[in-house]
């Protein structure tokens, strides 16, 4: 049986392009083929490598550049990497028109939000009052808030409840979502923490990181097993 191809945009360090095993082991499980994008893929291979994958999944990093959304920087916490961001906005540009599903874990929320115009939250701790603790010093694998889950939506229905309790690595968030996607899930202090798109076409954006739970949780499991389910092939 033919599986699906994942492209994975992942992380940079130096001259390295990374990405952390619990996003392949979940996609690996789920029945899908990750592949990760090569952090310099010129515009022609990346055309190519969107045309033939099946699926694309936007997993964590650094901060975006503020001036892709309109503001300079307001504290030396942003930690930018602009070869990421113009590798990832040209993907979406090429992703879009195409229809194929997009799975974005918490860089990934705010990288595709970015990229449907939306804007983020640069800094919580130092820009939104009343914030909750969203950077844990807990293990990746435990889990330290609740998030609070629109009924009747996408994310509702992969994990059957309107409560889960989420693990937190961030220090931006989503300020104002992009044109065409939703707010689907809100930590208890008001923080965006999921984004569906309005219509039929499946884009789930989410702030937390279900990679670090998968291999022990089913729940986080099956966020990546729906988004295989709902690529075609």
């Amino acid at each position: 049986m033919k599986k699906p191809i994942i492209l994975i945009f992942a992380s940079r360090d130096g001259g390295n392009t990374f990405c952390k095993i619990q996003y392949t082991d979940a996609l690996l499980k789920a029945g899908a083929i990750p592949l990760i994008v090569p952090m310099k893929t010129d515009e022609a291979s990346l055309e190519q490598l969107c045309k033939s994958a099946d699926g694309f999944l936007f997993a964590g990093g650094v901060d975006l550049d503020p001036k892709i959304y309109g503001e300079e920087k307001v504290n030396d916490t942003v930690e930018i990497d602009e070869i990421r961001d113009k590798l990832e906005l040209a993907a979406l540009s090429l992703i879009v028109p195409s229809d194929k599903p997009v799975l974005g874990i918490c860089r990934g929320i705010q990288s595709v939000n970015v990229g449907f115009g939306g804007t983020l939250w640069q800094d919580i701790p130092s820009q939104y009052e009343g914030a909750l603790v969203h950077s844990q010093k807990e293990p990746s694998d435990q889990t330290t808030h609740e998030v609070k889950i629109e009924p009747g939506t996408r994310l509702y229905g992969i994990i059957g409840a309107d409560k889960i309790m989420t693990n937190s690595f961030h220090h931006q968030a989503v300020k104002a979502p992009g044109k065409g996607l939703k707010v689907v899930a809100r930590a208890t202090d008001g923080m965006i923490e999921a984004l569906e798109f309005e219509g039929d076409r499946y884009v789930l954006l989410i702030q937390w990181h279900p990679e670090c739970t998968a291999a022990n949780d089913p729940v986080s499991q099956a966020i990546f097993d729906d988004f295989v389910k709902n690529v075609k092939i």
